[in-house]
């Protein structure tokens, strides 16, 4: 009887001490976790803590450049380094400006005859005068290269040197096209249907099939031309006097020359401009 007394007490203290220790820990769980959560930090996590008192706000380390790149600091000011965030927008703005800028217009962007048969085009488009000036000496140039020629084909066939020289010009860019480069042919002579004993190369053209004479020179190139407007397709001009340069041109366009709407128009310009009836003359 005694022990067993004894045993029902010691439970009894027993349970009295568990719902005591139960009591204590809803009563002070907050101050339990606070204390749980100080420990782990001070024992377990680096943290440093810098006060700054009026200071700028810090620039995360992920915005700072990897690279050396600075900005230029003012005098007695150390040089700061840029965010990545803020270099990247500034790049951004320079490539779009650069895109919105007009590329400087260049002498091979344009014909050697743009700025004689337009002669206000550089001056609208605000090109510079050199540019014209080189275009307008390679026309002078070819037109004092080839000017005997014309006159000669003039005294042998009739055909104004006038005419000659500004439908050389206008087909052979002065000479400089790929079909008077490379073939000798600065007038755009097509092959005939039965070309014998004549070479021909295919340049694209109206039809991407048309076939043009090749020359060993120019000179068989102008004399070929000769021939063609003494053929009977252009026999007509011949009643025109040969300083009636306007006649001849339009007559060459009526007669089919060139499938330019302007191309008459573009003989006379150019005739015009570079003073070349002044060869119709020459006795």
């Amino acid at each position: 009887m005694m022990q067993y007394g004894l045993t029902q007490a010691q439970q009894s203290r027993v349970v009295y001490s568990l719902e005591g220790v139960s009591d204590y820990i809803n009563r002070n769980w907050f101050r339990a976790l606070m204390l749980g959560l100080g420990i782990y930090v001070l024992f377990f996590k680096d943290i440093t803590i810098e006060f700054g008192m009026g200071a700028p706000p810090a620039i995360a380390a992920s915005e700072l450049a990897a690279s050396p790149a600075v900005s230029r600091g003012t005098a007695g000011s150390p040089a700061v380094a840029l965010p990545a965030r803020s270099r990247k927008e500034g790049m951004r703005n320079v490539s779009q400006l650069e895109k919105g800028r007009k590329r400087t217009p260049k002498a091979n962007d344009f014909s050697n005859l743009t700025f004689i048969l337009n002669p206000g085009y550089a001056r609208r488009h605000g090109i510079h005068r050199a540019i014209v000036e080189e275009k307008e000496a390679a026309c002078r140039d070819y037109v004092k290269q080839y000017a005997p020629l014309a006159l000669q084909e003039m005294h042998d066939y009739g055909i104004p040197a006038s005419i000659t020289l500004a439908q050389g010009l206008l087909e052979s860019n002065a000479g400089e096209s790929r079909l008077s480069t490379e073939s000798n042919n600065h007038f755009g002579i097509k092959c005939r249907k039965k070309c014998r004993g004549c070479t021909c190369r295919n340049y694209s053209d109206d039809d991407i099939y048309d076939m043009f004479r090749v020359f060993e020179l120019p000179a068989e190139s102008y004399r070929e031309h000769s021939l063609l407007l003494n053929s009977a397709r252009y026999k007509h001009l011949h009643k025109l006097r040969r300083t009636d340069y306007k006649g001849w041109a339009h007559g060459l366009k009526k007669a089919g020359y060139a499938t330019d709407r302007r191309y008459a128009e573009k003989l006379i310009q150019a005739i015009e401009y570079l003073g070349l009836h002044k060869y119709d003359k020459a006795a």
